[in-house]
């Protein structure tokens, strides 16, 4: 028996629930919380059993083989008892292990219904106004095809969208004219500089390809245009070959002064004098210079005074640039005078006066 409580003890199957296993013919998977509860009830039973057995083996002491008829029953009884003690014990069954449950998911919240948005409003009509602002010089006039809008700087609106000329112009500036393109809903902005209009002269003659000089420079041959002129006073030569040389002071302000000159009848005779300073190798002396029919004549308190017929004259000509007269006497020396004021004009004069008479002679 001690054997068999011991085999018991050891077994994770108890006594109990072998006697079971053999009874019902099947398998019972061991539960580990009811090992030690059989066990208990095991000891238990087998002390019980155990002093019954002592005392009937020492009430009577039967022949050898009356003692080994007696054990063998009483093993046959104890393994009933135990067989019985697993069945009464057995009636439960174990408990079904745990189902796993799965996890319950939840359903998703149920979705807000979208609110019901009405229409977009239609866009509003472009508009078809547009503005124009004008930027530059002061004061001067801003003309939108035959309209005068103001002066600058200006800005105008509730304008007729569309392309547009300009004009904008001042006096003593010359004008800016563009074409602009004013859009509806917006502000068409414009920068107008204008450039300062400077003076100029146009010379006309009656003489075709008379010499022009303006302060003793040479500015071409009529029909001129003399342009880019500061305003002020000016001193204007017209010449032609057989007729009088005229000379004016013009006066120019910002804008073109036009100058017609009509040459008369060829000189008839001579009476020219011009004042002079004729120029040595050193230094200088002054006099004046006299032309008549009969020729030139230096008067001066030099001892360089002289008279010359024209014969004698092998040329007598003028730079009007370098301010210099020259009159070389043929087969002699050269004389060179200019003008002590720096008048030019005078020296050019004279030397037209010569000349046109010695083309009549």
């Amino acid at each position: 028996m001690r054997r068999l409580a011991e085999r018991g003890r050891g077994n994770p199957l108890t006594a109990r629930g072998q006697s079971r296993a053999a009874f019902d013919g099947r398998s019972i998977p061991p539960e580990p919380g009811r090992y030690a509860a059989l066990i208990v009830a095991f000891r238990s039973k087998y002390t019980r059993y155990s002093s019954l057995t002592r005392l009937v083996s020492r009430a009577s002491r039967p022949p050898r083989r009356s003692r080994h008829f007696i054990h063998r029953l009483l093993s046959l009884a104890l393994l009933l008892a135990l067989g019985v003690l697993a069945g009464c014990g057995g009636d439960e069954e174990p408990p079904a292990p745990a189902e796993e449950v799965a996890p319950v998911e939840e359903p998703p919240p149920p979705k807000e219904p979208e609110p019901v948005r009405s229409a977009p409003p239609p866009p509003p009509p472009a508009p078809t106004t547009g503005g124009l602002q004008v930027e530059g010089t002061e004061g001067a006039s801003v003309m939108l095809e035959d309209r005068l809008l103001g002066s600058v700087p200006g800005s105008w609106e509730d304008l007729d969208a569309g392309e547009y000329p300009v004009r904008i112009e001042k006096e003593g500036f010359h004008p800016l004219e563009v074409t602009i393109t004013i859009r509806g809903g917006r502000v068409r902005s414009l920068a107008a500089t204008l450039v300062e209009m400077l003076g100029s002269i146009v010379v006309e003659s009656d003489v075709a390809g008379a010499n022009v000089f303006l302060d003793r420079n040479f500015k071409g041959n009529t029909p001129v245009t003399i342009g880019d002129l500061q305003p002020g006073e000016y001193s204007l030569t017209v010449s032609a070959e057989g007729h009088e040389v005229v000379s004016r002071r013009v006066e120019v302000a910002r804008r073109p002064v036009p100058v017609r000159v009509d040459f008369g009848d060829l000189v008839a005779s001579l009476d020219a004098r011009v004042a002079v300073v004729h120029k040595h190798r050193f230094g200088s002396c002054e006099g004046v210079l006299v032309a008549t029919a009969e020729g030139f004549d230096y008067q001066t308190d030099h001892k360089d005074a002289f008279q010359l017929s024209f014969g004698e004259a092998e040329r007598f000509e003028i730079d009007y640039l370098e301010n210099n007269l020259r009159l070389k006497v043929r087969g002699g020396r050269t004389y060179n005078f200019e003008s002590p004021s720096e008048d030019v004009d005078s020296l050019f004069v004279f030397h037209r006066d010569v000349r046109a008479f010695r083309g009549q002679d």
